[in-house]
């Protein structure tokens, strides 16, 4: 039987995956990792280099390099490496033969027929690009599929029954959303929709940009290709680490100089702020959710999930607006960098007459996040709303933080309560934790940003960082969340109460009393009752497990005076 091996030729990086013992298998690549980036150079001695090497000259000798080659494939384009020219099928072909090496040596045998992958939208002059860019590196294409049938394939999509699947797809260079059928193990696109000139690639340009905008204004040359492959490197590296941190300090010491004088890159970039630089690119990826849905004559309800596909997934943003805002069941359950290589290598099996067994996969099985404070749309307080940190499904072990602001001015104390399950309410999902963090900075503005981290292993182990950025406090918990009792589900119905009493007090009671009185208010005529009572819950708000009874003795004093109201 020939073994088929299955090829994701990405815009930034590219896999190679084959069947083992029914499963399929990223190879290993470069430097241990299991991509190779997409890049072709020539290096000082005239020899052709490929992955980790030529990507690490780029920044030296960017003309003598080739990136992002994918976006020329069918256009018929020469590209100028090292003074010599070049199809994008040739460039691409030495990247499969790459592939093709690592391969081999791994699996013990000869790589000589592929699947490899293309974005659906993928025009027929593209295609045969891919085909030729095989052929010239030694490799009989047996097929070419499209993307999001590869994903489909490694989310196991090929059982009977009737599903409507969303691949949502953005990678570095492209984006491609796919609406497919799964029917009875047939696998249909039913409509779909991209941009090939929009990825990764992209949000590091315009973090680049960003980067720009803080050094001296004749500091940097359009001329200057090796400044800007470095600001390429640095925003590359930025971005990736936004998608678990907060923020970032970028400290680059003579990126760049004038008239002899160095200039140094000195400044922090938050996720917030790097989401706004993407706002508009990102939202152009949501309407053509949209739209693809539309075209394909399907409500959002009618959508049974959505698949994420390509590395830039990984940002927070797509998640929580697919997740949050949009309210369709999203996942990731399999890797998105490999998700592809190893749905084509699922496909080779299919193709081979292969046994295939079913994926398994580490996720977590549900969500983890904080109780906040939220301003709904109508201007409603919600004091227990629940902030999801880690959502259900993602693959283990994971990393992910957020941000969120102090409510009150010189907020000395702030409660970090942590809660497992689906439901929008905090109380309605199941307690794993508190801690306090303290001693604040004096006199800390309103809106102050505190940082927190969930960091989950896969022995079920959790960590809970908070970090106060002005004062530079930090707390954390650890937490097994394979010890707890069962989740809630977003039924309703009330989890266990496990939280602990501090000290006799009823937690849940004094929330009551402060909720009702926050209600109240407006009611309240007497200046001087109004007055007392916005004390009392000035003080809760800042209530510490150090003050447990002065707090109980406060909470009954409010009860009766909102009586009386």
């Amino acid at each position: 039987m020939d073994k088929i091996f299955g090829i994701d030729l990405g815009t930034t990086l590219s896999e190679i995956s084959y069947l083992k013992n029914g499963k399929p298998v990223v190879v290993t690549l470069e430097n241990g990792r299991k991509y190779l980036p997409s890049v072709v150079g020539i290096d000082p001695s005239g020899k052709i280099i490929t992955g980790f090497r030529a990507k690490n000259q780029y920044t030296a000798f960017p003309e003598n390099t080739v990136v992002s080659v994918k976006r020329k494939m069918g256009s018929g384009q020469t590209l100028t490496m090292g003074g010599k020219s070049y199809t994008p099928a040739e460039i691409s072909a030495e990247i499969l033969k790459t592939l093709k090496s690592f391969a081999e040596k791994e699996a013990g045998l000869p790589v000589e027929k592929v699947v490899i992958t293309v974005p659906a939208y993928f025009t027929d002059a593209q295609r045969k690009d891919t085909i030729k860019a095989g052929e010239i590196a030694g490799l009989e294409v047996v097929r070419i599929i499209n993307e999001p049938t590869a994903a489909a394939l490694a989310y196991g999509c090929r059982e009977d029954g009737l599903e409507k699947i969303l691949v949502y797809d953005l990678g570095g260079g492209t984006f491609d959303v796919s609406l497919i059928i799964v029917e009875e193990g047939v696998i249909e696109v039913l409509a779909s929709d991209g941009n090939s000139q929009l990825g990764g690639d992209d949000f590091d340009r315009l973090l680049e940009e960003y980067f720009i905008s803080y050094l001296p204004e004749n500091a940097v040359s359009p001329k200057d290709l090796r400044l800007k492959a470095r600001l390429e490197n640095i925003a590359e590296a930025v971005k990736i680490q936004l998608s678990t941190e907060t923020g970032i300090e970028v400290k680059e010491e003579f990126i760049a100089s004038i008239k002899g004088k160095p200039i140094n890159l000195d400044l922090s970039v938050s996720r917030s702020e790097f989401e706004g630089l993407i706002e508009e690119k990102l939202g152009a990826t949501f309407k053509q959710v949209e739209q693809v849905i539309k075209e394909g004559k399907l409500k959002k309800e009618d959508i049974t999930k959505i698949l994420l596909v390509g590395g830039s997934t990984y940002i927070p943003r797509i998640f929580n607006t697919l997740s949050d805002d949009l309210n369709f069941d999203v996942h990731r359950e399999v890797d998105p960098t490999y998700c592809v290589a190893m749905g084509a290598a699922i496909q080779g099996g299919i193709i081979a007459g292969e046994q295939i067994d079913t994926i398994l996969i580490d996720v977590n099985s549900h969500s983890l996040g904080i109780r906040c404070l939220n301003i709904k749309p109508t201007g409603k307080v919600d004091y227990d709303h629940y902030s999801i940190i880690i959502h259900k499904n993602t693959t283990i072990p994971a990393s992910m933080s957020r941000t969120y602001y102090t409510s009150v001015e010189n907020q000395r104390a702030i409660e970090i309560e942590a809660f497992q399950g689906e439901n929008p309410e905090a109380s309605k999902n199941t307690f794993i934790g508190s801690f306090v963090m303290d001693k604040l900075s004096r006199k800390l503005p309103d809106g102050s940003a505190v940082d927190v981290a969930f960091e989950y292993n896969l022995n079920g182990n959790v960590e809970i960082t908070a970090h106060e950025r002005i004062s530079g406090r930090k707390r954390k918990m650890k937490v097994d969340v394979n010890r707890l009792e069962k989740t809630a589900d977003i039924s309703g119905k009330e989890p266990t109460d496990n939280r602990p009493k501090k000290d006799g007090i009823d937690e849940k009671k004094i929330e009551r009393i402060f909720k009702t009185a926050h209600k109240k208010l407006d009611q309240i005529d007497n200046p001087e009752l109004l007055a007392k009572i916005k004390d009392i819950i000035d003080f809760l708000e800042k209530a510490i497990p150090e003050n447990g009874q002065k707090t109980k003795q406060k909470a009954e004093e409010l009860a009766e005076l909102i009586a009386e109201i």
